[in-house]
């Protein structure tokens, strides 16, 4: 999973994909709570297999997003995001939600 925070407007995330991408991508953002699907406009770069890509989109906090990476040869990479100010070390998805005693 993918870490991105809300109070950053422009985003950098690195993966390894199925094959190199060529000359243009297409990043395509899911909402899993409002079921929305949004192309975002983006750059990148790979260097020995690892593509870095960024790109400027409004996270809201605690939004869970299904990433895909296509180009015409077919998908590069498909993951998830979240958007948190947690730190990556400290992350739980219940923080603050439930107590146990």
């Amino acid at each position: 999973m993918i870490q991105v925070l809300p109070t950053d407007t422009e985003h950098y995330i690195s993966f390894i994909g199925r094959f190199e991408p060529t000359i243009s991508c297409i990043l395509s953002l899911y909402n899993e709570a409002t079921k929305i699907e949004t192309n975002v406009l983006n750059t990148f770069t790979t260097v020995n297999g690892v593509t870095t890509m960024v790109f400027s989109f409004d996270f809201l906090e605690n939004d869970k997003y299904q990433i895909k990476v296509s180009d015409e040869d077919g998908v590069i990479f498909r993951g998830k995001i979240i958007a948190t100010i947690q730190d990556a070390q400290d992350f739980k998805q219940t923080k603050d939600l439930y107590y146990y005693e």
